[in-house]
């Protein structure tokens, strides 16, 4: 097939590009590199099969450009940082997220394109009444970045309903890898960057007490491809985690451990969530994508271990 990926050079993005041209598949990646890198498909630029297009797919334009010939979509463009700090835009969102996916589907509609795969987040749920959290549970959602994702997710249903389109919305558990390395990008960056400016102490935002799900974003990867090549129907909605959480206070130990740092002093910013919109606790039900035949391999705690061991290196100045 000839697939289009969207924010393809990301962390996720790429690890999809790579593991679709393994699978003998043509890739088109199209990403403005304002949060993707290229290093992270530079191995795939020789590939013949192999196709980068650097644009912003808030243009319709890039967008209908790229999707002729195109048999499957993988969208994954996005705004990804999830906190708003006072003074930020409030439309970033709205731009990224929403209007991005609408060109998404507008260009697909267009050319003919009925499959899609979409990447959601935990966060559409806000501050869930009970855990662990089933996909069928009301969205309400906290932040502005889980309200536009929620936004996109009622694009895709109605676009799949009116022009008979096939889609596949995965809502995501906190993703952590390698290429995960940004500060302020996930809790294990901002922990290494913290540390490696004061050795003696870390400053933890929140209590310390939050507990969230982690997933590889390889185990991400191979549960987005398994859901697609196995659920049957035309819009489908899958939790992708694992079945366990872990606490920030966790995260800190194991990170403080990797850097062979000892007597390091914990501080606390004292609220419960570690900023606006942050939602303290979550973990996902993920019966339906279990009862279809995957399952993570790795603990909330063994992804986010993997992740230090492979971050503390690349993270050194």
């Amino acid at each position: 097939m000839k697939i289009l990926v969207t924010g393809g050079a990301g962390c996720i993005g790429s690890d999809l590009a790579q593991r679709l041209l393994l699978q003998g598949h043509s890739v088109t990646v199209v990403d403005d590199l304002s949060s993707g890198k290229l290093e992270h498909i530079a191995p795939l630029l020789p590939n013949p099969r192999f196709r980068f297009i650097e644009a912003d797919l808030v243009d319709p334009g890039t967008t209908q450009s790229a999707m002729p010939g195109i048999d499957f979509v993988h969208h994954l463009a996005a705004n990804p940082d999830v906190k708003y700090s006072p003074g930020d835009p409030t439309d970033k969102d709205l731009r990224q997220n929403i209007l991005v996916t609408y060109n998404v589907l507008e260009a697909m509609r267009l050319a003919g394109v009925k499959p899609l795969a979409f990447s959601s987040t935990s966060a559409v749920y806000g501050i869930a009444e009970r855990l662990p959290i089933p996909e069928t549970d009301p969205m309400l959602p906290i932040s502005l970045y889980g309200a536009t994702k929620m936004g996109c997710e009622g694009l895709i249903s109605a676009f799949q309903n009116l022009f008979g389109m096939r889609c596949w919305i995965f809502r995501f558990a906190n993703i952590v890898g390698p290429k995960v390395r940004k500060r302020g990008r996930t809790v294990i960056s901002d922990f290494i960057h913290r540390l490696q400016q004061d050795s003696g102490k870390l400053l933890i935002l929140g209590n310390g007490k939050q507990a969230k799900s982690y997933l590889t974003a390889a185990e991400c990867v191979d549960a987005m491809l398994f859901a697609i090549e196995r659920a049957a129907g035309d819009l489908h909605v899958f939790n992708l985690g694992c079945d366990d959480s872990l606490t920030v206070d966790r995260i800190a130990e194991l990170v403080i451990e990797a850097m062979g740092l000892p007597g390091v002093k914990l501080e606390y910013t004292g609220t419960e969530g570690g900023w606006p919109g942050d939602v303290p606790r979550f973990k996902l039900d993920v019966t339906r994508i279990n009862r279809l035949g995957w399952k993570a391999k790795m603990t909330s705690e063994q992804a986010v271990n993997t992740a230090i061991e492979a971050l503390v290196p690349l993270c050194r100045p």
